[in-house]
């Protein structure tokens, strides 16, 4: 049950199967298989995916390309090589993520549910955006609590008021005005946000 796909600067593209299996599925331009990875079970943790909604190929670095994949259920972005091999987690703690969308220096995400602070769960009707600087640390979350850092720790991220239910994608256009998709949402337009 594929829910994202990215393409490479040579063509190959990746599937995230993010309500399947949680594997990122490689395939060349001729959609040949060529590997897969993510899933469950790894015998390193850090190499598993959970509810692997969204895929980018992340060229920030163009001389260090890697892919930006998203384990929505543990409330993060994980970093691969374009081969597969894991190269770290960014924790977004409370904030389940949908697909990095980038732009320039920066990652901006729809995050589809946040985290009650009476219950530390997660509830509906819920949701805002996060906005991940060129270092991949969240220096935004409209619709969200302002981000925090502790001794290099993000701390726990919460929705700020009622603007969005359920945010599901962005959109960043020329002025770099973001476009902000909502599931579940009472059949709402995306919401623009104007920068300022």
């Amino acid at each position: 049950m594929p829910t994202e796909v990215a393409v490479a600067p040579n063509g190959d593209f990746y599937v995230a199967d993010g309500y399947g299996s949680d594997y990122i599925i490689q395939y060349n331009h001729q959609g040949q298989y060529i590997r897969h990875f993510g899933g469950h079970n790894n015998a390193n943790p850090d190499h598993n995916l959970n509810n692997a909604h969204g895929v980018a190929v992340d060229l920030r670095q163009p001389n260090n390309p890697k892919l930006i994949c998203t384990s929505r259920e543990d409330n993060a972005f994980k970093f691969f090589t374009l081969d597969g091999n894991y190269l770290e987690t960014v924790q977004l703690p409370g904030a389940y993520v949908c697909r990095p969308v980038i732009n320039g220096d920066n990652i901006f995400a729809g995050v589809c549910w946040s985290k009650s602070r009476e219950t530390g769960k997660r509830f509906d009707n819920s949701g805002f955006v996060t906005i991940l600087d060129k270092n991949n640390r969240v220096v935004s979350n409209p619709g969200g609590t302002q981000p925090e850092y502790k001794n290099g720790q993000l701390e726990q991220l919460f929705q700020d008021g009622n603007t969005f239910y359920h945010g599901h994608d962005v959109c960043v256009d020329e002025d770099h005005n973001l476009y902000v998709c909502q599931w579940n949402a009472n059949r709402t337009y995306p919401v623009k946000l104007e920068r300022v």
